[in-house]
């Protein structure tokens, strides 16, 4: 809270968190905006008939799809797409290299990451126009109403994907994460609600009264511990010898690299959903009230065992790529050497990417197994009927701390920096005494 007082006190800070603020208030109004030619009774009743599926588009569109909202499909398209270009930066070598040192060939990743999601939103509108065609207005011909729903979908998937760039070029924090953090935020007023409804209804106002509560210090718990292991990091100490040029030698610079236990963030749990969800949103598009066993089990995947293995083991795997992504052992071990550079108490060359490469491989397993653990638990729970509501509620609280500790991130970073400027700026009492 400490860090928001003093970011409001600095403009350019302030612009950033106004800005911020702004595209999520404006991204609201277009959740109550509904798309042409939907009638949005029975596109509503719909999905709530997909079963887990609609949970999980009600949680991501920050209820958007009940109103048959234009911006319905949220950010769904957009990380598809960056998915797409992703897979294809790092399938062809030459484009994988330029991406890490040309600026203008992240540019054009970024331009192609947004024709991408345009594509994606064009595709998944068609499909849930087409699957959901019984809930189009029949006051004018079928095919109009559903060219112009797709269309509204369309349209509204775009500015979602524009407001994610937006927001991670002037904003603060990255943008579909802070869209998704928000999203989330909505739901959370009518999970409180539900459980309220339904204990008051089944065990009376006190017993109603003494569990949102419980819910309520089990929640403010959960998020304390999840915040507390996403900022927890060892700190690696590095020591560089001394340097002599010509008759001088220069003292080395000792410094600190930190290597967090949750290296990838919440982009293991982001793209695995994404990914193992695709196939069910599509099946829940045209055949929702299927009584097909498989199609079931596709529906509410969370009653699936196979959908529950799947689950861990997608988050095993992104897990270690992004790690990999973000912290890499040998080229560490190649920089001290190629600097003079050591870890005390670690011989140089081998003997430093082998120390390196186990102790990121235990900090990284630990922080795979606190992400599968947070979301496995409540999917399990969520077996017994009566909790059947919760079973997202540990990718949940995933995504805010994330986003939370993200943003307090750069802010207080954005502080230093100004602090930093601040002092520079300000004259010394040597410069004062020499004018």
């Amino acid at each position: 809270m400490s860090s928001l007082v003093k970011a409001f006190k600095i403009p350019e800070l302030r612009k950033k968190l106004l800005f911020t603020f702004l595209m999520l208030t404006i991204l609201y109004v277009l959740t109550l905006v509904p798309a042409p030619g939907m009638n949005v009774p029975a596109f509503s009743a719909l999905v709530r008939g997909w079963g887990d599926v609609g949970v999980l588009m009600g949680i991501i569109s920050g209820k958007a799809v009940y109103n048959a909202s234009i911006v319905s499909l949220s950010v769904y398209p957009y990380l598809f797409g960056m998915i797409v270009v992703q897979i294809i930066t790092a399938a062809v070598p030459s484009l994988r290299n330029l991406s890490f040192q040309n600026e203008a060939v992240q540019k054009r990743i970024t331009k192609y990451t947004r024709l991408a999601a345009i594509a994606a939103g064009f595709i998944f509108s068609i499909l849930l126009v087409t699957g959901s065609r019984s809930a189009l207005i029949t006051t004018i011909n079928p095919w109009i109403s559903g060219i112009l729903a797709v269309i509204g979908f369309t349209i509204g998937s775009g500015v979602v994907s524009w407001m994610c760039e937006l927001i991670t070029s002037k904003g603060v924090g990255n943008g579909f994460s802070v869209i998704l953090f928000a999203a989330v935020c909505r739901n959370i007023p009518s999970v409180f609600k539900m459980v309220f409804t339904k204990t008051n209804d089944k065990l009376g106002l006190v017993w109603a009264i003494v569990f949102t509560v419980l819910l309520a210090v089990i929640g403010a718990a959960a998020l304390i511990f999840c915040a507390y292991v996403q900022t927890a990091e060892r700190r690696i100490k590095l020591l560089f010898n001394k340097r002599s040029f010509g008759m001088k030698q220069y003292m080395g610079q000792n410094t600190q690299v930190p290597i967090k236990i949750t290296q990838a963030g919440i982009l293991p749990i982001i793209y695995t959903m994404l990914l193992i969800t695709t196939p069910a949103l599509i099946i829940a598009f045209y055949a929702p009230n299927s009584e097909n066993a498989i199609v079931k089990s596709f529906v509410n995947f969370t009653t699936s065992p196979s959908y529950l293995i799947l689950f861990a083991i997608g988050i095993v795997f992104f897990a270690n790529v992004f790690a990999l992504m973000q912290f890499n052992p040998t080229e560490l071990s190649n920089e001290l050497r190629n600097n003079n550079g050591y870890i005390p108490g670690v011989k140089p060359g081998k003997p430093t990417t082998e120390f390196l490469t186990k102790m990121f491989a235990n900090m990284n397993m630990a922080g795979t197994v606190f992400l599968v653990l947070m979301c496995f638990l409540p999917m399990l729970i969520a077996l017994i009927p009566a909790l059947r509501s919760f079973w997202c509620a540990g990718m949940g609280v995933v995504i805010l701390t994330s986003t939370i500790t993200e943003m307090l991130t750069l802010l207080d970073n954005g502080i230093k920096e100004y602090e930093d400027k601040k002092k520079q700026a300000k004259p010394t009492k040597s410069s004062k005494a020499f004018r």
